[in-house]
Formats: structure tokens, sequence, C-alpha cells
């Protein structure tokens, strides 16, 4: 449910009118730069034929310049636009400022890529329990390429989340029940030598955080990324009623309930994603972070260049906390929790980055709506 993979489910008819729409947009004046309104043109014909309530971008040039559009509405029931500040979870996109966090700390010489899992966790109660757990390094668990399965396709989770929904009336689990749900399970594959995507192994890493450095993980990553970058909209996912967020739409039904709460808390997420945030502070952060000025250059190489890649997918692998894409020139993610869409990417030739996020979830194809914009901001 929270697994979120860079390619998302497509309808075909949907994605056909938006390449059609977007292809008419484009012959009408694609000699001039991308701006707001015709940002706005670009993105109202997609928000209408793929029935998001709403759905905004930001698009950062390599000279600074920074253009917005937010189309459609942020709550529907009470009729209120959506702007560019407000919150919306983030899913996955989280991964990348966690993956950066652990690179700072292995500049500071407090981890290292090659420290075993069990220096710093072997003490919890489900770590013997992990497959492949006298293996697995942090690059692994980085890389998704530590043999470690995932909770949401779990029988455990599954029957859970129907109990908790029914009888506590949310969906909620402690991170290291989440992690529990992975133990005792058949590795995947050898360490090092695949990939699965796995949000259980995030978790496992943002222990190794806390217990590396004695601290909260959401506190270190304010003092170490956040407010360095003054990326002051992005917040944590700590709270079970998020402030300042738009409601979600799953199927056209409203995730939020009165008292601000959801049917699956927000706190489950943590260092999986468990951030709120906007486009303009996921595209802050990946110029920051792709210009070396969070993680140092040959940092972030490392991050963009690592571990395991399939001969059988060259185009594509999973660095540290990345998705590497179009041979290697791209670097991105993409987000999923209940109600939110999320994407980012990074074009390294063209020094463009653009993010896109809409409030509804289900058969959206983001990545094509980045390859859109892509193609109109020359």
């Amino acid at each position: 449910m929270f697994k979120n993979h860079l390619f998302s489910t497509t309808d075909s008819s949907r994605i056909g009118y938006l390449s059609i729409a977007v292809a008419v947009l484009l012959c009408q004046g694609n000699a001039a730069n991308l701006n707001q309104d015709s940002l706005s043109e670009l993105l109202t014909p997609i928000q209408i034929e793929q029935e998001m309530p709403g759905l905004r971008a930001a698009v950062l040039y390599a000279d600074g310049t920074l253009i917005q559009s937010a189309i459609g509405l942020a709550d529907v029931e009470n009729n209120l636009p959506l702007d560019h500040n407000i919150g919306m979870p983030g899913g996955s996109t989280g991964k990348s400022f966690a993956a950066t966090l652990v690179m700072l700390l292995t500049e500071d010489g407090t981890l290292t890529l090659d420290d075993y899992a069990s220096k710093w966790v072997a003490d919890e109660p489900w770590f013997n329990d992990l497959p492949n757990h006298e293996d697995i390094r942090i690059r692994h668990l980085l890389s998704h390429s530590s043999g470690l399965s995932d909770y949401p396709g779990t029988t455990r989770y599954m029957m859970l989340s129907i109990w908790r929904a029914l009888f506590r009336g949310g969906i909620r689990f402690t991170h290291d029940e989440l992690i529990e749900m992975v133990a005792n399970k058949k590795s995947l594959y050898p360490v090092g030598e695949g990939f699965a995507y796995s949000d259980s192994g995030y978790l496992v890493l943002g222990k190794i955080i806390e217990a590396a450095t004695e601290r909260d993980y959401y506190e270190l990553l304010q003092d170490r990324v956040l407010e360095p970058q003054n990326l002051d909209q992005i917040r944590p996912q700590n709270v079970s009623a998020l402030p300042d967020i738009t409601p979600g739409y799953t199927r056209g039904a409203r995730n939020l309930r009165d008292d601000g709460t959801m049917k699956s808390d927000p706190t489950s997420e943590w260092t999986g994603g468990g951030l709120v945030t906007n486009p303009t502070m996921l595209v802050r952060f990946f110029r920051a972070l792709t210009r070396g000025e969070i993680v140092k250059p040959e940092t972030f190489d490392l991050m963009r260049n690592s571990e395991w890649q399939d001969p059988n997918t060259p185009d594509w692998h999973y660095g540290f906390g990345l998705f590497v894409t179009h041979s290697g020139n791209v670097v991105e993610h993409g987000g999923l929790w209940m109600g939110y869409r999320t994407h980012v990417r990074h074009y390294l030739d063209r020094q463009l980055t653009i993010a896109v996020q809409t409030n509804r979830d289900g058969p959206i194809n983001l990545e094509a709506v980045i390859d859109q914009i892509a193609q109109q901001a020359n």
C-alpha cells in the first residue's frame, strides 16, 4: 500500500489523451520558455481527464528560475482551491531524504557504507529473524539490494490492517511491527545480487540512524538537511492528525476525518517516506543534492552510481535513495500515500528539476506528466 516503485499503473486511454493534448500545446508554441500560464494550460487537460481534485507542479531551471502552477481544488467538499504551499504527504520521496542523511553521516565518519547492520541493531528483537541478517550492510539497505521482502504484501499486514480498521478505527503500526512482518521470510536473493523495493529495509535503516547518532531521526534531518537548505515547508509525519494538509482522495472518497486523522496513520511511514511536502520544496532539495550543496559532489556520485545493476535493464537502477534512469542522466523518485501521488525528477545534463503532486491516488502516471513538462521547458 505504501510501497512506491518508479513506474506506476497507467490507464492507456487517459495517457493517450494526455499525449494528444500536450502535443497540441507544444505545436502552439514551444519556442518560448515555459511560464506559469503555459504550465497551467498543460496541466489543465490532465487534471480534468484524470479526475484529479487538484494538480500542481514546480519547474526549477539551471539559472534558478522557478515556475509554479497549482490548479483545481485542495478540498472538494469545501471548494477550496489548491495552492503551492499547503502540504501533502510525499510518500516514498522521503527515502531520498533519509538516504541523504545517511550519506552525511558517512562523511562525518559516524557510519560507513560497509558497516554491517548488526553493528548497530543486533540487539533488536527482530534482527536475528531477518533473512540475510548476518550479511546485510548499510549500502544494501540504501539500495534495496538486501534481499529483504516488504510488508504490504504479507498476509499478516493485510489481516491486521482489516482488524485494526474495524475494531480500532484506524490502521497504525509501530516501526518494529512492520519490520517483524518480513522476519522469518525467505531471502529474495543473496545480499547485493538483486533489487526488490522494500520499505521494511528503510525502516531498518532508520533504526540504524538513531542507534548510531543517539538522536531522533526527524530532529537530525531538520538539523542536517532541512534547516540548512531552508526547506521550511517540509514537515515530519510524526503525529496522527497532520496539520495544514489537503484532503486526499481514493476513488473519490475523502481520506481525512473530522478530527484530521486518516484511516491509515501517517506516523507508520517514518524513514520509508514520512514527510509532508510540496513540489517547490522537492525541486529545491533535488537541485541542491545534485549540485553538491548538501553532500559532497563525490558523495552524490556514490549515491547515483553505486550498487547492483541489472544487465538486462541498463537504462535504470536504484542507487542510494534514488532511481537512476535515462542511462544515468536522470535521478528521480516517486511517492504514494493513500490519497496522494508525488514525483520529482532532475535532469543532470540540463540542470532542470521538475516535481508534480496530486491529492488523489490510483492509476496516474506522473512520470508521463513530467515527460511532457520537460518537453515544453526548453
